[in-house]
């Protein structure tokens, strides 16, 4: 996170193309313990709100937020 690079397992594919999110800030909770999923170890959770079948990332404005600064 910030300017590490971490593996981040989510459940997003439906919902978003890799291309959609090269080069997007995100919220990441990273204050989790790590988990495998799927035999993959995931360091982290992308926030993102639903509603219904819809889902939303978090995605923040890179050019007002520096990269590793925490949400409250």
């Amino acid at each position: 996170m910030g300017n590490e690079e971490q593996q981040i397992v989510s459940g997003i594919a439906d919902h978003y193309t890799p291309e959609e999110l090269i080069g997007k800030m995100v919220v990441v909770v990273s204050n989790l313990e790590p988990a495998t999923i799927r035999g993959v170890e995931s360091k982290g959770m992308l926030l993102a709100a639903s509603r219904k079948k819809e889902l939303s990332l978090i995605i923040v404005d890179g050019k007002k937020v520096e990269s590793g600064k925490k949400v409250y």
